[in-house]
């Protein structure tokens, strides 16, 4: 079993690091982050654990505080998914039963260092509680995140990392939940602990891999787009006109509608038929409204919620006097390049990011002056 808890927690650590140093990482991948290190903590206590401790109860049966994290974070990055303008923080509820297995656990420690046989007493009661309430847990959280990836049409590769976390964290339940019926039968000794364990911990070596998969090998196997210079971008095979002014106005602010609830324009491989796919709407027609209701290419259309998306941010950090990072702002709002979101902003806005930023705080001081 040491092996695999060593394994586990130096892979849960590699995870952190790859997805750490993407540059294509969003705000909801930090909840990913934290994930993995939950995972990398509580191998490397159980690594100690089996490494340091003869106590033979101790060994086999003290539960890890830290499991009651992985629920919660993974309920927060698909909420995160589902709206760019969620703050975790609001939830900070979720994490109660963490706080409360943290006690529990400081208190088992604290008892077993006083008393041994005190200690085994307070450990069997506080075995038994967080047991039974990780298994409830590990359905409930899986269960909510996988209802909110049904709500992410548009992003089918967020949605198959969360349904797979999800599943894994399910299933870690339901073998957790075989054991110890088995046992409260007694059908089963409690030397079974050790084999019920070994599987967990091997699952969540798997969520750690599974998260390699979709986050880090995904962003780099995407190969960049090649960009067309000239009238002969963007042109879509010519097809008959056949919504008139006001069927298009209508799928303008149906189309805006969209862009404002889901925030897809963040998704810096955003194209035509994606869209349109998310939204449910022909690529020709939407093709057909933006160029001939709106005057506009549909990367330029793209490009400007993108911009405005840049300039509510500046604003905002610009009043709580929050730094601005030029580069973590472009990826946040869809861009791929520094140079390219420099380029649009100036072409929509007059002024460089930078320029626009001092701007905003020559502003301030004026009217705080």
């Amino acid at each position: 079993m040491i092996y695999v808890i060593a394994i586990g927690a130096f892979q849960a650590l590699t995870a952190v690091a790859l997805l750490g140093s993407s540059k294509l990482r969003s705000k909801a991948d930090f909840l990913l982050i934290l994930l993995l290190c939950s995972i990398a903590a509580h191998l490397a206590i159980k690594f100690c654990i089996y490494s340091f401790v003869n106590d033979p109860e101790v060994r086999t049966q003290m539960n890890t505080f830290i499991g009651f994290c992985y629920g919660p974070l993974l309920y927060l990055y698909a909420c995160q998914r589902r709206d760019t303008a969620f703050i975790p923080a609001s939830r900070w509820y979720v994490f109660l039963p963490f706080m409360l297995g943290a006690v529990g656990y400081l208190t088992v420690v604290c008892v077993l260092m006083w008393s041994a046989d005190a200690g085994h007493a307070v450990l069997y009661y506080y075995n038994e509680t967080t047991t039974w309430l990780m298994m409830v847990l590990g359905f409930l959280f899986p269960v909510l995140s996988l209802r909110i990836a049904k709500e992410l049409p548009d992003m089918p590769q967020e949605k198959k990392l969360i349904n797979s976390i999800s599943y894994l964290l399910g299933i870690i339940s339901v073998i957790s939940l075989g054991f110890k019926t088995a046992q409260s039968a007694h059908m089963l000794d409690g030397s079974y602990n050790i084999i019920c364990r070994d599987i967990v911990y091997s699952l969540l070596l798997v969520v750690c891999l599974v998260i390699i998969r979709y986050k880090y090998v995904g962003i780099m196997g995407t190969q960049p787009v090649k960009v067309i210079a000239g009238p002969a971008a963007e042109v879509l095979p010519s097809r008959k006109m056949h919504l008139s002014t006001e069927e298009q106005r209508l799928l303008l602010q149906s189309l805006e509608a969209y862009l404002h609830k889901t925030k897809i324009f963040t998704d810096a491989e955003l194209n035509l038929d994606k869209l349109a796919q998310g939204a449910g709407i022909s690529k020709y027609h939407i093709s057909e409204t933006l160029n001939s209701y709106a005057g506009k290419s549909f990367y330029q259309y793209i490009n400007e919620w993108r911009i405005r998306r840049a300039m509510e941010q500046i604003r905002f950090m610009n009043e709580k006097a929050l730094p601005v990072n030029v580069l973590t702002l472009a990826y946040d709002c869809g861009f791929k390049a520094k140079s390219s979101f420099n380029q649009y902003f100036k072409k929509i806005t007059g002024l460089t990011p930078t320029e626009y930023i001092k701007s905003l705080v020559a502003t301030s001081v004026t009217i705080h002056d």
